[in-house]
């Protein structure tokens, strides 16, 4: 499955969650402080801005500077983010759930159109080519599924697909696949990302490597 279409079905299936959300339900927190639930679909929405955004701007005739999994290197939660997301919530529709489904499609359908030439195209964090991009897409929708899902209390269900394209990027930052160990997709995406401890038995079953945990947060 291409990169794209795994992202296709982690983005609709966010969408079908938020299309039955109650009032109360968007104003929930999350494991993300401060953002609850509406605050942090919106930061979530702002990659498919994002991607227009990129492409907008077209190519840039160069070689990529990043990748997929380099992107993480430089990634940090800041309070800049923060703002954004918030700003985000307050400027997108009230209707978060029919924006989500619009600007997702707009965004998705230009993808399509471009992944067979790939282009490299510019991004806050330098070059990359439009595939590898898509991947931190991926990454984050998913992540960041799961932190809704917690919110709201209900069990992660992450598409098969989208997930391990987020395995791929973790197990590219740590060096190492622990699936053969024994540790699936989800616990990898909870631990890699800081939002589950390592316990015992994987602090020494990874030895040296537990102290690059997390991966990224």
């Amino acid at each position: 499955m291409s990169v794209v279409d795994a992202l296709a079905r982690e983005v609709g299936s966010v969408g079908q969650l938020l299309h039955t959300l109650k009032p109360k339900q968007w104003e929930q927190p999350t494991r993300c402080p401060p953002m609850n639930v509406r605050e942090l679909a919106s930061h979530m929405l702002r990659g498919a801005v994002r991607i227009e955004e990129m492409l907008d701007a077209g190519p840039v005739d160069a070689e990529p500077e990043r990748d997929g999994i380099t992107y993480f290197q430089s990634v940090t939660v800041s309070d800049e983010i923060v703002k954004r997301a918030q700003e985000a919530s307050a400027s997108f529709p009230q209707d978060l759930a029919k924006a989500w489904d619009l600007e997702w499609t707009k965004a998705l359908q230009r993808a399509r159109m471009y992944i067979n030439e790939d282009p490299v195209l510019r991004n806050v964090y330098g070059l990359m080519r439009l595939s590898e991009y898509l991947k931190t897409r991926c990454v984050e929708v998913v992540i960041h599924h799961l932190d809704l899902d917690d919110a709201l209390g209900r069990k992660p269900h992450p598409d098969h697909a989208a997930l391990e394209i987020v395995g791929d990027v973790l197990r590219g930052l740590l060096g190492t696949d622990l699936r053969p160990v024994g540790v699936e997709d989800v616990r990898f995406a909870l631990i890699g990302t800081g939002r589950a401890p390592l316990n015992d038995e994987e602090r020494q079953m990874l030895g040296p490597l537990a102290q690059k945990f997390p991966l990224f947060s």
